[in-house]
């Protein structure tokens, strides 16, 4: 079936991960793009997801709803919290940006797994938030100096190079890598053949569970 699906995107280097992510995981769906570029910054600024950025969150949850949008994808972790409120407010699936990756982790129950970000606190929130729901596996987090840099300008051999790096200390014991954002996931396929691991995105792992729910 086709599906339309909006993406709320926090910046601008998520929105082509997050299509490259349904055309791979949902190529039945069209990607609807709505961009709000301050939501990370002033985030930032605030020192974390306020009341009010919350509310702007939904805001745009509920125009991509009210456009005809069959389901709601946001690609920036930090405001997952808003994906759960809006599912209790509309009718059609709404999806945080990792949930579904976190939920393959749940299924899949290796021993261990490592969690890569481009900053450190990017890492360790997506390691937290990983935690609570995965019991008994054991998470740990590293950032990856230069990845950042290299996804903003889509030198994907540098990211692939600045995440392999990044994972080579935990190489011994790690069972499974996760990409903990949409910016360093385009690499996803090289950085899994780099290391010899399984690699999930979130991008893949958002869209392939949005199309078992539409169809």
């Amino acid at each position: 079936m086709s599906a339309t699906v909006a993406v709320v995107n926090a910046t601008l280097a998520s929105m082509r991960p997050a299509g490259d992510g349904l055309g791979e995981g949902f190529p039945e769906a069209t990607a609807w793009h709505l961009l709000d570029d301050r939501l990370v910054t002033d985030a930032d600024a605030a020192g974390g997801m306020t009341p009010a950025l919350m509310r702007r969150m939904l805001t745009l949850v509920d125009y991509a709803v009210r456009g005809g949008a069959d389901a709601v994808l946001l690609s920036c972790s930090m405001y997952g919290p808003a994906a759960a409120l809006a599912r209790r407010l509309h009718d059609v699936p709404v999806t945080g940006s990792d949930e579904a990756m976190f939920a393959e982790v749940g299924r899949r129950r290796p021993g261990t797994v490592l969690l890569l970000g481009s900053l450190d606190s990017a890492a360790a929130d997506s390691a937290r938030r990983l935690r609570a729901v995965a019991d008994g596996v054991e998470v740990r987090a590293a950032s990856a100096p230069g990845a950042a840099a290299a996804a903003a300008a889509q030198d994907w051999p540098a990211l692939t190079d600045a995440l392999a790096r990044a994972a080579g200390p935990a190489l011994g014991t790690a069972d499974l890598v996760l990409l903990g954002q949409y910016s360093i996931s385009p690499v996803r396929a090289e950085l899994g053949d780099r290391l010899g691991v399984p690699v999930l995105s979130p991008p893949l792992a958002a869209a392939t569970a949005l199309r078992e729910v539409l169809t």
